[in-house]
């Protein structure tokens, strides 16, 4: 027999029999749409699971036209006599309310007077109670709702997994205090756990040092980081895309995917294609950037680009592979600050069979290797070790390297990009770089300025990044407040094009509406002290305290989003009159 939407909820139509009784002392039952009865009290507690009987019945009226009935007297009801029970009735009296979903009768509530007393109280308050009892068949209707979305819920769910299950990546998910609430099945293959095993425990208890407690705390998601985790006595090298779950621009928690970098082989091409358009701004700083880039793209030098960090080196490294002759072939990217140094020979060099305890059977190629025919792109040069700088130098003069316990050299046609935040020049002097590799890196020198230098990008730069994450995360975005458009420019950006674009992602998250405001901007950008000429900061404080009401709590936000102090605000208030 298919279960009716009433039988779903037959415990809570029980509980409201039960209560109904208790309240008024009148017998009640709860009827399905297939005319069985799944709740009732006093006879008809026992009669519960029955169908009741015959086509013409006061309950098959109730469900066929969804109508009320208060029948103070049965054996006088005309209605009643129609029924095929009526002989052998033994209600008094009775009152009936259709149980509707939506405009579906999916049942019917009736009170049942059996006893002279029982029929006074329908006789003498049968509208008070067909209004309680329509409340009470309003209870019901809301109580099936629920279980139905959660019945759609779980099969939505149950059809989620077995999606994510069939997804060749890693994929888990972390609450907002970081707890792993679920995980893939090639999760539990690549890092070898079961699912049963690592739920409920803190992410960094089984990926130490992963990005995913980052996101929870900055909001900002990433695709394709490498990342070098240290987990059951091996470093592993996941290619890892994070992303928030967001509720009200709150961060609730976070769904990582992942892949095993030491099993994509030659395939490392699958990293992102960047071009000179990627290259953002028209200021004549970038342009003369981009004017270098060209001429780099078009040669094989070994190129060396400067720059403080967050200016988007990388960035620029890509496009001049992708713009030469080798844009077909693999682009390998190696941090190397962030690679621990007993690891960074291993990991650029390869390592044979054997090698060194814990050494992978078959060995293992390095990023050299991978980027064969390629380019290797070296960020953070700077802090790589000095005896593996020798190293480096002999591949760059000999065109060849050794894997680690090999004796046989393998040969190389590759182009090198290296990439640095830090003086080179000074540190040749300091003795803490090498001045032989560093002349034999900066064939092709390019001076990225920092985004302080080049502000007439800046609009360019956040107008972008907003439609970007705005795509990213489904909103719209049409513009940006004066007050927060001034801010951005006015700000130093030590962080520079990285903390633009994360800057603009917060508060593409944060905003409610479709014009980014001050408030959607990080706090240390809000509270940095901005010039402002006399005629724009009276407008500014006009604005802000038309918008957030010139109230005391109003006056408080207001001063928050200018980013001053409220002794400072009510002072302006002063002078200017306002």
């Amino acid at each position: 027999m298919q279960v009716t939407r009433l039988r779903l909820i037959q415990a809570t139509a029980q509980q409201v029999s039960d209560a109904i009784y208790s309240a008024f002392g009148i017998d009640a039952t709860v009827v399905d749409e297939d005319l069985c009865r799944i709740a009732g009290t006093g006879q008809y507690k026992m009669k519960v699971g029955q169908k009741i009987s015959g086509d013409k019945t006061m309950y098959r009226d109730v469900l066929d036209n969804a109508k009320e009935y208060i029948i103070p007297d049965v054996k006088e009801s005309h209605e009643c006599q129609r029924c095929d029970k009526f002989s052998v009735c033994p209600t008094r009296a009775q009152l009936c309310c259709p149980i509707l979903s939506g405009k579906e009768v999916i049942g019917v509530l009736a009170l049942i007077a059996f006893s002279s007393e029982q029929q006074r109280e329908i006789v003498d308050k049968g509208q008070q109670l067909m209004n309680f009892i329509r409340k009470m068949a309003d209870l019901m209707s809301s109580k099936v709702a629920e279980q139905e979305s959660v019945k759609r819920l779980i099969v939505l769910k149950k059809q989620l997994e077995t999606v994510i299950n069939f997804i060749a990546e890693g994929v888990l998910a972390v609450d907002q205090t970081g707890i792993i609430i679920s995980i893939n099945f090639t999760a539990e293959k690549m890092l070898h756990v079961r699912a049963s095993d690592i739920l409920g425990f803190h992410i960094n208890e089984v990926l130490p040092g992963s990005p995913v407690t980052e996101v929870l705390r900055n909001g900002v998601g990433f695709i394709d980081r490498e990342i070098s985790i240290w987990h059951k006595g091996r470093h592993h090298h996941y290619l890892f895309s994070a992303k928030p779950m967001t509720v009200d621009g709150i961060v609730q928690g976070v769904v990582a995917s992942f892949r095993n970098v030491n099993l994509m082989g030659n395939t490392a091409a699958v990293t992102s294609r960047v071009t000179m358009e990627d290259i953002r701004g028209s200021s004549k700083s970038i342009s003369a950037v981009k004017f270098e880039v060209k001429k780099a793209s078009e040669s094989m030098a070994t190129v060396l680009i400067m720059g403080e960090s967050g200016t988007g080196k990388e960035v620029l490294a890509r496009a001049i592979h992708f713009e030469g002759e080798r844009a077909a072939q693999p682009f390998i990217a190696v941090n190397c600050a962030a690679i621990p140094d007993n690891l960074i020979e291993s990991e650029l060099f390869g390592y044979d069979e054997g090698s060194f305890t814990g050494a992978r059977k078959g060995g293992k190629p390095g990023k050299f290797e991978m980027a064969n025919g390629g380019t290797l792109f070296l960020d953070e040069i700077g802090d790589m070790p000095l005896a593996l700088q020798a190293k480096l130098l002999r591949v760059l003069q000999e065109k060849v390297i050794d894997r680690l316990g090999s004796t046989r050299c393998v040969p190389l046609d590759i182009r090198i990009i290296a990439a640095t935040n830090r003086d080179l020049e000074y540190m040749v002097q300091q003795g803490q770089f090498r001045e032989d590799l560093y002349y034999r890196l900066s064939v092709f020198p390019i001076i990225l300025p920092p985004l302080r230098d080049r502000r007439d990008d800046i609009t360019e730069l956040v107008a972008f990044f907003c439609q970007k994450h705005a795509n990213f995360y489904g909103k719209k975005v049409k513009d940006i407040s004066p007050m927060a458009k001034k801010m951005l420019l006015t700000y130093n950006w030590p962080g520079n094009v990285r903390e633009l674009e994360n800057a603009m992602e917060r508060a593409v998250i944060r905003m409610t509406g479709d014009v980014v405001q001050v408030e959607d901007l990080p706090t240390k950008i809000v509270i940095h002290k901005h010039s402002m000429p006399v005629t724009d900061e009276y407008a500014s404080i006009k604005q802000a305290l038309k918008r957030f009401e010139n109230t005391v709590e109003g006056k408080k936000q207001a001063a928050e989003s200018l980013g001053i102090g409220i002794a400072t605000l009510y002072r302006k208030i002063r002078k200017y009159n306002l």
